[in-house]
């Protein structure tokens, strides 16, 4: 590369990075992306076929009015990809009566009147026959919610941003970088490069970056499995939508999706189920190296016992990286002692769905110093007072 100057250096091209590449070189932004691995890979956050996007937010109502403008984001880049990336099934909660995600998701829906329809056990059994519904639970569906699909949203946002200018380079991993005298430099193995700004989206490798935020982030690896069903006519997404189920014994709850349709892109066939909870502490580099039936056994037991016709065997057992905040809320901001320096982590596992305005704030931030949405409590602050 002839020039290696540019305006902006984004530092992890994942889904957020993807996005705030996306969202800088719509600005006229001279923006480089570098990213340790391939564009679109298993050693992150982003992989796994689906990933939930839903406005009841039962971890906090301040995350709702972000979501109100992620979701037109949602439809701005299905617009401009010419593909539908967004996949409307609904989601279904069930848990016990008063269970705090329940409550959670009800009150996010009072608050702002995101429609919520209550079932009663008859209407399981007619629309979701295939839950076991324990007659002192809860159930509830949020009709406008669904998936998308993060690798496609990656790789979108990717060839977006190469087209309006963006230079993304793969298999370039940052080993240090300064700020000093209003530039910022970046060394990798390989090259040295330069910037006026430096933008931080790495996901489970910010801690190495950032040794400031050590104490306030844990990588943990989350496991994830693909059961071949019984029936798999009950589970297409027509029959069998998005859902988190909370059990009596379990603080967490588990997750799911619908069986997608062949050529997906993933390769992955079968229910996508998981857990969502802290799972165990890692070496992101060390992400893949798990005891698989050890660490899949807690899901097999729900599956058989909750959603039996889903299960008839294991297609396949993988794991992706949740990298969590003390308090399980994102950070968000710029750096409070580099002014040329922004960054954003510790999503703990519920993050992807916000991507496209996360890309949109970041570019404020990096470029105006500030941004109008609501962020102030996704300040790393919070943990100083």
């Amino acid at each position: 590369m002839s020039n290696q100057h540019f305006d902006v250096i984004v530092v992890g091209v994942g889904s957020m990075g993807a996005a705030t590449c996306f969202s800088l070189a719509s600005r006229g932004v001279k923006v480089l992306g570098l990213e340790q691995f391939g564009l679109v890979h298993e050693n992150g956050s982003h992989a796994g076929q689906s990933r939930m996007v839903r406005k009841a937010y039962f971890e906090h109502p301040d995350y709702v009015p972000l979501l109100e403008k992620t979701y037109a984001l949602w439809s701005d880049l299905e617009e401009m990809a010419g593909k539908k990336l967004f996949h409307k099934t609904g989601i279904f909660y069930a848990g016990p009566k008063k269970n705090e995600l329940l409550e959670g998701v009800k009150l996010s829906a009072q608050k702002y009147d995101i429609p919520l329809e209550h079932l009663n056990e008859k209407d399981c059994a007619k629309r979701f026959p295939s839950f076991k519904r324990p007659h002192d639970y809860e159930y509830l569906l949020e009709p406008d919610a669904g998936y998308v699909i993060p690798e496609e949203v990656v790789k979108r946002y990717c060839d977006l941003a190469i087209s309006k200018g963006a230079t993304i380079l793969e298999n370039q991993r940052v080993e240090s970088w300064t700020d000093v005298d209003q530039t910022v430099t970046v060394k990798t193995r390989t090259t040295t490069y330069t910037a006026k700004k430096i933008i931080f989206t790495a996901g489970g490798f910010t801690q190495r970056l950032l040794p400031f935020l050590n104490t306030r982030l844990v990588t943990r690896r989350q496991v994830i499995c693909w059961f071949q069903p019984k029936n798999p006519a009950w589970f297409t997404s027509e029959k069998f939508p998005c859902f988190l189920y909370t059990t009596q014994d379990l603080p967490a709850s588990f997750y799911g999706f619908p069986m997608l349709p062949l050529g997906n892109g993933s390769g992955l066939m079968g229910i996508k189920i998981g857990y969502h909870a802290p799972g165990v502490a890692i070496d992101p580099y060390e992400l893949h190296n798990f005891d698989r039936e050890k660490e899949s056994k807690m899901i097999k037991e729900f599956m058989s016992v909750y959603i039996p016709e889903g299960f008839q065997t294991v297609q396949t057992v993988k794991s992706c990286i949740y990298t969590y905040s003390d308090d399980g809320d994102f950070i968000l901001e710029n750096h409070h002692e580099h002014k040329n320096v922004s960054l954003a982590c510790g999503f703990s596992g519920h993050g992807f769905k916000f991507a496209p305005l996360v890309g949109e704030i970041l570019a404020d931030l990096s470029l105006e110093g500030k941004t109008d949405n609501p962020i102030d409590f996704l300040s790393s602050e919070r943990f100083r007072m």
